[in-house]
């Protein structure tokens, strides 16, 4: 078997493992959809149950999705860089779990965030589950790598615990 598949495969069973504590906490169903416009609020916690509320065949937002469209929200999630740096990156997808690939086929388009962090400021690569904190825009996103319902001015990031 050649090493770039070994280290794939190993890759894919560290995510799988890291991500069975988390997947129900990540899908369990929106809690805090009750972002404030204050830039000191604390920001509204949503999920990815939340997030595929978007009808991806007539575009229609649920009622939850647009209280918090515009909003500072803190999401859940697995990094996946849009940049070749190893080390911290400016622009990255954020998708429900480490599956979820941009691979053939990616994601459907309201399970990927699209993420740009403000002000040139980069985020700690992470190949483990992190949060993301910043302004949510319900808003198509077209890329090579896909396309996404959601973006993200990222704020942000720091470690799933």
């Amino acid at each position: 078997m050649p090493l770039w598949l070994r280290i794939t495969m190993l890759s894919t069973i560290g995510f799988a493992l890291g991500f069975a504590g988390i997947y129900a906490y990540i899908n369990r169903g929106a809690t805090d959809l009750a972002a404030s416009a204050s830039p000191d609020a604390k920001p509204a916690s949503i999920d990815w149950a939340t997030l595929r509320e978007l009808d991806l065949s007539t575009g229609k937002a649920s009622e939850q999705l647009k209280k918090v469209d515009g909003q500072r929200v803190k999401i859940p999630g697995f990094m996946i860089p849009l940049e070749d740096n190893q080390n911290a990156v400016t622009e990255f997808l954020l998708v429900p779990s480490p599956m979820a690939c941009i691979h053939v086929p990616p994601p459907p388009a309201n399970q990927m965030v699209h993420v740009k962090m403000t002000g040139g400021r980069k985020a700690a690569m992470s190949f483990g589950p992190i949060w993301i904190q910043g302004r949510l825009r319900i808003s198509d996103v077209s890329g090579p790598y896909g396309k996404s319902s959601f973006e993200i001015v990222g704020e942000l990031t720091e470690p799933y615990q």
